[in-house]
């Protein structure tokens, strides 16, 4: 759905989205294999860690955007809050088969090779959704710019009454 929104408004609302893609692009496609090289396994924590309080952040600041900012403003940080949900599920995916891999391997003298074969496979899942995500915030970015909202999200944050509809694709 379009809306006819000043240009500063647009600006901020285009914050959330470029926060998110700093997230995956500095988080994850640069820290987190950075960390691996250097520290191996254990050093994925450290990302992991820094995403999650980053999407804790999402969270917190989505729920003030609704008292504090413009209308527009606070339904982009609720669009980006609700978009770190599937960042979420490809890190319980990828920590599923790290867990299950580990117990499965443990006893066995020849675990460590096999571990460390489906360790590599276990971070698809996480790679996948940063790659699902960079797509969808990139579609934040540009719905940002051109005053636009997904129709479920207006659905369910519907906008003030001071807030011109410019287009409704399902009214036509």
């Amino acid at each position: 759905m379009l809306f006819e929104i000043d240009e500063s408004v647009r600006k901020r609302a285009k914050n959330p989205h470029d926060i998110f893609m700093l997230n995956l692009a500095g988080i994850h496609l640069l820290a987190a294999p950075a960390s691996f090289v250097f520290m191996g396994k254990p050093g994925l924590l450290i990302p992991l860690s820094v995403s999650l309080l980053i999407i804790v952040f999402f969270w917190i600041r989505a729920s003030r955007a609704e008292k504090q900012d413009p209308w527009f403003v606070a339904a982009h940080w609720r669009l980006a809050a609700s978009r770190t949900k599937i960042l979420l599920v490809g890190y319980v995916i990828t920590g599923a088969i790290i867990g299950l891999t580990t117990m499965a391997t443990s006893g066995d003298s020849k675990g460590a090779i096999m571990a460390d074969a489906f360790f590599r496979v276990a971070i698809v899942p996480a790679l996948l959704t940063v790659m699902v995500c960079f797509v969808l915030e990139s579609s934040g970015i540009f719905m940002a710019a051109k005053a636009e909202l997904p129709n479920g999200l207006v659905k369910r944050f519907p906008p003030p009454d001071d807030v011109v509809v410019k287009a409704d694709p399902t009214s036509l």
